[in-house]
């Protein structure tokens, strides 16, 4: 339920947001949303049975580098068709990422003002696959979800995000900033061009960055095997 005017506002533009983008083939469509009598939101969306991309991170046998590539190049259209819109995803990760539909959750979505509060979404967002200047408190820009999308890649590649450990608990703020100071790994097995494309959308200031639809290009253009990929991956 929401209690006061300022979450049904927030509530209301981040489903307008969603339901701005939902017409891309890549992105989940989103039929109906509002609040009812008793304020309590609702979201009408739909059904995405096949699971997210954390299905593959696990999965055995590994899903091939270009069937990955291919899940890239469909979200990076998506994400490049919602920023001419000026929306911003801010929370991409592999659990937001719908296999047999696309991207999905735009709870965290704002129109790209450069004057909107960042302390919600610093808050809320998932720290695995947040760039570094969520950290350091910088405004976010299209270049923060190109960020995310080639982390979420790595991640089903490698087993886990950049820089991350094997561990399941998440460290603390002042640890991953610690941890942003380190160069992101290459995974061994992958191959070598389609980890410059990851780590050129990784760069560590925003501005280095590829756009999303640079990032989509790029994947297009590479030449990858449908050999299943190794498991485990391990980065060196």
């Amino acid at each position: 339920k929401l209690d006061t005017d300022a979450e049904r506002g927030r509530f209301l533009r981040e489903a307008g947001a969603a339901g701005r983008v939902s017409g891309h083939p890549g992105i989940v469509t989103v039929h109906d949303a509002g609040l009812l009598g008793d304020d309590r939101p609702f979201l009408v969306m739909e059904l995405c049975p096949g699971g997210s991309l954390t299905r593959w991170m696990t999965a055995d046998p590994r899903p091939s580098q270009r069937r990955v590539r291919d899940v890239g190049v469909r979200i990076a259209d998506a994400l490049s068709a919602a920023h001419l819109l000026g929306v911003l995803h801010r929370d991409v990760k592999p659990a937001n990422i719908l296999i047999d539909a696309g991207l999905a959750d735009f709870g965290l979505a704002a129109l790209i003002d450069p004057d909107t509060p960042l302390s919600e979404t610093v808050e809320a967002i998932t720290p695995a696959y947040a760039p570094p200047e969520v950290f350091a408190k910088k405004p976010l820009t299209e270049y923060a979800d190109v960020y995310s999308l080639a982390a979420t890649l790595y991640a089903v590649l490698s087993g886990r995000a950049p820089r991350w450990s094997e561990t399941t608990e998440t460290p603390s703020i002042p640890e991953i900033i610690k941890r942003q100071k380190s160069p992101i790994r290459r995974i061994a097995g992958v191959d070598k061009a389609f980890m410059d494309v990851l780590l050129s959308a990784m760069a560590e200031n925003p501005e280095d960055r590829l756009t999303a639809a640079q990032f989509r290009d790029q994947l297009t253009a590479l030449n990858l095997s449908t050999k299943l990929a190794p498991r485990p991956l391990e980065v060196t």
